[in-house]
């Protein structure tokens, strides 16, 4: 048995290791994982449904044997896992976190989740989120709001609201969570965990419940970089379901961050746009992990932008059309049955015009795209933000926050420096870097060209190698 910190605050990376040599048991994990769930989540709310504990703890018996027969799947073998509430599990209630989906129960899997299942990880549950995944902030009228562990009065960010807050606390250990504009790595800076955002069609999206298909990405949230190295290997790759699904070979992930750190990288800082209302902490966090990647041997160097003012219209104009009309069906039969807030966002969708949004489009493809791909190919390998330009509100602000005296509205604030990259299809990855002086955490994203998931996952991996810096842990009672 594991002494000491609680073996559910573990990285997948040290309790794998574990598993392996039998130090300790899948049913060991279970067991601590539904104490924690049991405990917590009446506050936390980070949960919406908790499978039959029957069912997980069958599931962690055959893993515990299978491993003593020497039949070890490999790292994800006997992890409890979760996954946000709008992906298709077989059995499992899947309500997109909504009235009009409370009574749906998927008849399978969705791929990402097959493959997990393939690996020998156990499904815990789905986790709360805003609904539809059409917020950013884990607001959610029909199921509750999703808190944040750090300090409970503070929100957790979302979609992927109980994704990040169920990792963050060890209810699970890792989760598989979606991003249409930032919603796994919003929660995950908010939470103090990584959450990584692959290149657009890395991951199948069947069996998941679609916001705005073409911005709609499936991600991991998890403890340490190794860990969401080990679940991109897992769930990644071409699926015949979903045609937007990539047919480029799969890498070893956890490989080339072990053995590869891409010393001498350049790293772009874009000044314009990403840095005009950052607060002075998440700013001065920034700047000192830039200090440390120097210190790595990375070459930090400022790069310029042209196009800045279209990121938030274009991206916008898209995920409101898009959205209107997968949702078209239910607004006109149900209409009564959306909150407010996702009503109005609906309604906004309808009077974008075929017009504007296809202009959306060729601005992201022709002018968007085209530059970052350009600047990458010829001046830098990667480029480095802050996740959020703030750390987690209060509920009190869910509306506007001030940002040294310029006042934003709170989702604006939230979703500025993520929305991009869902628009242009890059991977990024949101790993935690510091705390505020109120001890609230925030994030950095790293950002490379499409497919260069095992660049950005090195750089992070070798900042928390040396840094020390992974696995940020809130405080009492959540540590305990």
């Amino acid at each position: 048995m594991v002494k000491g910190l609680q073996f559910s605050l573990f990285s997948v990376k040290e309790l794998s290791e574990k598993l392996k040599t039998k130090e300790i048991s899948p049913v060991d994990l279970i067991d601590r994982c539904f104490d924690r769930i049991s405990k917590f989540n009446p506050s936390l709310n980070a949960f919406i449904t908790v499978v039959d504990e029957k069912d997980a703890y069958n599931d962690a018996r055959i893993a515990e044997k299978e491993i003593a027969q020497g039949n070890y799947r490999g790292p994800l073998h006997g992890i409890p896992f979760s996954i946000k509430d709008i992906i298709y599990a077989k059995g499992i209630r899947c309500t997109a976190g909504s009235k009009i989906m409370s009574e749906n129960f998927p008849k399978f899997d969705a791929t990402s989740i097959k493959r997990m299942k393939d690996e020998g990880a156990i499904l815990l549950g789905t986790n709360n989120l805003n609904e539809f995944a059409s917020g950013i902030t884990g607001v959610n009228q029909f199921y509750g709001n999703t808190k944040n562990p750090w300090k409970m009065s503070r929100i957790s960010g979302g979609s992927s609201s109980g994704c990040a807050v169920a990792v963050s606390t060890g209810m699970a250990l890792t989760c598989i969570g979606t991003d249409t504009g930032g919603s796994v790595r919003v929660p995950s800076s908010l939470c103090g965990v990584v959450g990584l955002k692959p290149s657009y069609g890395r991951i199948s999206k069947y069996g998941i419940v679609p916001l705005a298909p073409s911005l709609d990405h499936v991600g991991c949230i998890t403890r340490c970089v190794w860990d969401a190295a080990a679940v991109l290997e897992c769930i990644s790759g071409w699926d015949p379901s979903d045609q937007t699904s990539s047919h480029k070979k799969v890498p070893q992930y956890t490989k080339i961050i072990e053995n590869s750190n891409f010393e001498g990288m350049s790293i772009g800082v874009p000044k314009d746009y990403f840095f005009s209302y950052v607060d002075s902490e998440v700013e001065s966090l920034f700047y000192r992990f830039l200090e440390s990647l120097v210190s790595l041997g990375y070459k930090v160097l400022d790069m310029d932008l042209r196009n800045t003012q279209r990121y938030c219209n274009t991206w916008r104009d898209i995920r409101y059309a898009e959205a209107s009309e997968v949702h078209k069906l239910w607004f006109k039969t149900r209409m009564e049955d959306y909150s407010e807030e996702v009503r109005d966002m609906l309604i906004r969708g309808t009077k974008i015009s075929a017009v504007d949004y296809i202009h959306a489009k060729r601005i992201i493809n022709e002018e968007l795209k085209k530059e970052f791909l350009t600047i990458l190919h010829e001046k830098f390998d990667l480029v480095v933000v802050p996740t959020t330009i703030i750390s987690a509100p209060r509920f009190d602000e869910l509306m506007t926050i001030d940002i040294g005296g310029t006042v934003l509205q709170t989702r604006d604030a939230l979703l500025r420096n993520s929305i991009l990259f869902n628009s242009i299809g890059f991977p990024a990855v949101s790993i935690p870097v510091g705390l505020t002086k109120d001890n609230m955490p925030v994030g950095v994203q790293i950002i490379g060209p499409p497919f260069t998931e095992g660049k950005i996952l090195s750089v992070a991996y070798n900042y928390e190698c040396e840094s020390r810096k992974a696995n940020f842990i809130p405080p009492y009672p959540f540590s305990s």
